[in-house]
């Protein structure tokens, strides 16, 4: 899997730098317009595809985490008509399938399936290759996570409180495994503005959880179509 991703990466690499070297030309710049984008805001709304991922802890406990979309916002700025600035917020529900492995009983598992809640805010740098309405571009950015499996770590709780216009009111909740960390990233894509004051992004991103003592790579890999306005 994980060359996969590096032979993924490696050609939208190599796919930007073509669309770069086939730019350069006389014939296609003449067709491209140019940009104004430089110091002006940004907001996005981002669309993600996890194509799902096997984490491995320690002692053998195993998370499948299957496929699925995520949503989010950002604002950026455009700081020239190269580099852009913007933080992101982002959130995902999956299912999973879990097998855990006994740290103290060598043998002894168990298996289980769930479903968790996954939320991030990233600051990104992105740079854009060229001055125009067309462009690929890479990025890179660093931000904190948010995990929860909604597996239960106790028994339910119940609290209540008295709300002037209801009378007494009660809540039932209750703990869950819960994780978060730091994260960093890569990306690469193309972007395309066909109005004024509206964009599109295509893109592949890599990003590397610290969500605890991993005997793998937590890289996520996650594919990206951003709808963007600019103002």
């Amino acid at each position: 899997m994980q060359r996969g991703r590096v032979r993924t990466c490696v050609l939208l690499l190599a796919l930007a730098a073509l669309v770069v070297i086939a730019a350069d030309s006389s014939s296609v710049r003449a067709e491209m317009k140019p940009s104004n984008r430089a110091e002006t805001w940004e907001f996005t709304l981002p669309i993600r595809y996890f194509p799902g991922e096997t984490v491995d802890f320690d002692h053998g406990t195993s998370i499948d985490i299957h496929d699925d979309l995520g949503w989010g916002f950002g604002f950026g700025y455009n700081l020239s008509e190269s580099m852009n600035l913007d933080f992101e917020f982002a959130w995902m529900s999956a299912n999973y399938g879990v097998e855990w492995a006994s740290a103290d009983t060598p043998g002894l598992s168990a298996q289980g399936t769930g479903s968790l809640d996954a939320s991030s805010t990233t600051v990104n740098f992105t740079w854009n290759f060229m001055p125009k309405t067309f462009t690929p571009y890479l990025s890179a950015g660093v931000g904190w996570n948010w995990v929860d499996t909604n597996i239960p770590t106790g028994p339910p709780q119940t609290g209540c409180w008295w709300d002037p216009w209801y009378g007494q009111v009660c809540t039932t909740f209750q703990d869950s495994l819960n994780e978060s960390g730091f994260s960093y990233g890569f990306g690469a894509g193309v972007r395309f503005e066909p109005k004024e004051s509206f964009f599109l992004r295509f893109g592949i991103n890599d990003n590397w959880w610290d969500l605890g003592n991993y005997n793998s790579n937590s890289d996520l890999l996650t594919y990206r179509f951003d709808l963007g306005w600019r103002f």
